[in-house]
Parts: structure tokens; sequence; C-alpha cells
């Protein structure tokens, strides 16, 4: 998958950012940045969750933007604008390339979510993670999948997402768990005649409970998160990126890997920083 349009040098970037990187790049002790380019031309993620779990939220703060992402077929040919909206669900081939402008070096896919309990969704799902493993190209692997998961006391996870995590899983793409819209269930637990403090530290049991159960199963995720308030403007959203990125980094066993995603976090130049020192 030769994905040379989608390069950071064809996309007009901030001043700051485009005289930041390369610095960083550079002190890369371990892995020459020529290296990485060799090797890798984008990092791919794949994106599982179902509808309102918050994913498309959840990208525009990873990639810095408040724009759609450009959507591609798996022939890299741009879709028509008219299906370029502002919620995932609406594009249903998990084939199809998510790029946002802002960092076009981030390459999602998109599943939809298993809530009409139609099994073919995960046969779908794993047949794309077992036909990335056996790709031989770099360029053409899964290199990490983020599994969104809403946070519901009602029904926290979908009998298929339950079966994904209890089966085996092909290839080394590490599964992180992105627990979403902690903010619901501190209105799901929410006593009125406790004070707000209390709520938050019950909904934090809750949130603890519910993660206890996914990293219960056979094949758990490798690391999990959770965020909360991500729609907000006066959200600490980069805070709550940082610690997805650095949870996801830390999940890779390639180092090479681990370097080139920890230096297209344009937005995180102190985690870029933190690395390229160790």
């Amino acid at each position: 998958m030769d994905l040379i349009k989608f390069h950071v040098s064809n996309v007009q970037m901030p001043t700051a950012h485009a005289h930041s990187l390369p610095t960083i790049e550079h002190n890369m002790s371990n892995v020459s940045a020529s290296g990485l380019r060799s090797k890798y031309t984008h990092f791919c993620i794949l994106v599982i969750g179902h509808a309102n779990a918050g994913k498309t939220t959840l990208l525009k703060q990873v990639c810095n933007t408040d724009k759609d992402p450009c959507i591609y077929d798996e022939k890299k040919k741009a879709l028509s604008s008219m299906l370029i909206i502002d919620n995932w669900h609406g594009i249903h081939d998990i084939n199809c390339l998510f790029v946002f402008a802002s960092n076009p070096q981030l390459i999602f896919h998109n599943s939809p979510g298993f809530e009409t309990g139609d099994e073919s969704q995960l046969t779908k799902v794993q047949s794309f993670i077992e036909e990335r493993a056996r790709a031989t190209d770099r360029n053409e692997q899964l290199h990490a999948i983020w599994f969104c998961l809403k946070l519901d006391k009602a029904r926290f996870m979908l009998d298929l997402e339950k079966q994904f995590f209890s089966e085996d899983r092909s290839g080394n793409a590490p599964v992180i768990a992105i627990l979403t819209k902690f903010d619901d269930l501190i209105s799901q637990a929410y006593n009125i005649s406790l004070d707000y403090n209390t709520n938050c530290e019950n909904a934090e049991t809750e949130r603890k409970k519910l993660e206890a159960s996914l990293f219960s199963y056979k094949s758990p995720p490798r690391a999990g998160v959770y965020v909360e308030d991500m729609h907000n403007d006066d959200g600490n959203h980069q805070e709550q990126v940082k610690v997805l990125i650095e949870k996801t980094a830390e999940s890779l066993d390639d180092l090479s890997l681990k370097m080139l995603f920890v230096s297209i976090q344009q937005n995180n130049l102190e985690l870029c920083i933190e690395y390229a020192v160790k």
C-alpha cells in the first residue's frame, strides 16, 4: 500500500511543528529518522466501537483538529465528499482509510460496531486482522487496535464484544481498550443525597469493576485507558490523549514502530522528547 500521497511533506503543517519534529527525529539515538522512513510510511490503527462510543471525537483530539477526515477506498481513491460525514458508522467498509490532514502519517480503519448482533461483522473484523497479520510488507500490516467501549453500567459489553476478547487473535497488533464517556458513568451512578466528590469516587469504583471484567477474558487488551469530556471545549483533552499515546507506545514490541508512532505525535512534543532520550 503506497501512501506517499499522505506523507507529511505533502501537507501544509503549522510552522512550529515543521521546525520541531525534525529536531526530535534527529535526536533519536536508537533508531534514525531515515531508518524509520525506510521501514514505514505510516502507522496504521484499526478502531473498533459501536455508534455513539465517541470514536470520531476521540480521533479528532488525537490528531488535534476539528476537521473531518478524508476517506479513501482500499485503492486509495478519495470517496465522494457526500460520504465524508461526522459519524463513522455511515462508512461500512473496514478497508476504507480515514486520514486527518493534520496528521497524515496516522492511518485509521474503522470497524462498524457489533450492536446489531450480526456475527458476520465480527468475522469481517477477525478476517481483516488476520489478513493484515499475514502481510509481509510492513506498511500493509496493522500496527495497533483501539477498541472503544462506552462506560455503561447497564450493558458495558455486547455479546460479540465479549466473543472478540474470548477468542485467539492473529498477529502482534496490540489491543488498547479505550473506555469512553466516564462523565456519563458519573451521571448513571449519581446519588442526589451525596456530594459531587463522593459521586465521582463511586463512579470510579464502578469503572474499575468494569475494567477488571474486561481484563478477565482469555485474550484481554494489552492496556486500557479511560476518557471523559472529550466533546467539551474546556476539557483536558491533550492530557488524556497523552496517556492513550503512552499506553499504545508501551504496548508495541517493535522499537522502530514504537519510535515512529511517538515521533508523529505532533501535538505531544513533550512525549516525543521523553522517548527520544530513552
